[in-house]
């Protein structure tokens, strides 16, 4: 039994039409793909022709680069991606306007994930430097965390108070 599959992660073009409830068939059909095209996409066999991307970009109504990566490929949908999608969507639905209580809603919305991309973002900054594999680092990482659960604010205090000279 074939798993790859089952691990690949959506691209952002597959939850774009998960979001918007459109399946890819329907994609395909509106803009003028075949299923193999988005598939080779999504599977990452080929990169997306730049006059196909402007396309899909106007479909779904994003910016072209939020679709691919520096070789035209389809990135991959990350925590970060997701919520800058979230985001757009959210905008879009207050732009168009809708009933009072709908729009109190939608800034809600958008107030928390604002706050999320905020954490998603501290979380990447996190892991880029876990992931230099310098044991020093592992442990000034270790030992910051140590010193915020213990409340020991201290010496990050004194931190940033030199930061700020």
């Amino acid at each position: 039994m074939e798993t790859n599959a089952a691990l690949q992660p959506l691209t952002i073009l597959q939850y774009l039409a998960l979001i918007h409830q459109i399946s890819y068939t329907n994609v395909c059909r509106d803009v003028g793909l075949t299923p193999q095209q988005f598939g080779d996409w999504a599977k990452k066999r080929r990169p997306v022709p730049k006059e196909r991307l402007q396309v899909l970009a106007d479909y779904f109504n994003v910016d072209a680069n939020l679709l691919i990566d520096e070789n035209h490929y389809l990135k991959d949908l990350t925590p970060e991606l997701k919520i800058d999608v979230q985001i757009i969507f959210i905008k879009k639905m207050l732009e168009k306007g809708a009933e009072s209580d709908d729009m109190d809603a939608y800034r809600e919305k958008l107030s928390r994930l604002q706050k999320e991309k905020k954490k998603q973002a501290l979380l990447a900054r996190f892991a880029a430097i876990i992931d230099q594999d310098n044991y020093t680092l592992q442990l000034l990482c270790e030992s910051f965390l140590e010193n915020i659960e213990q409340s020991n604010f201290e010496i990050l205090e004194q931190l940033i108070k030199e930061k700020g000279k």
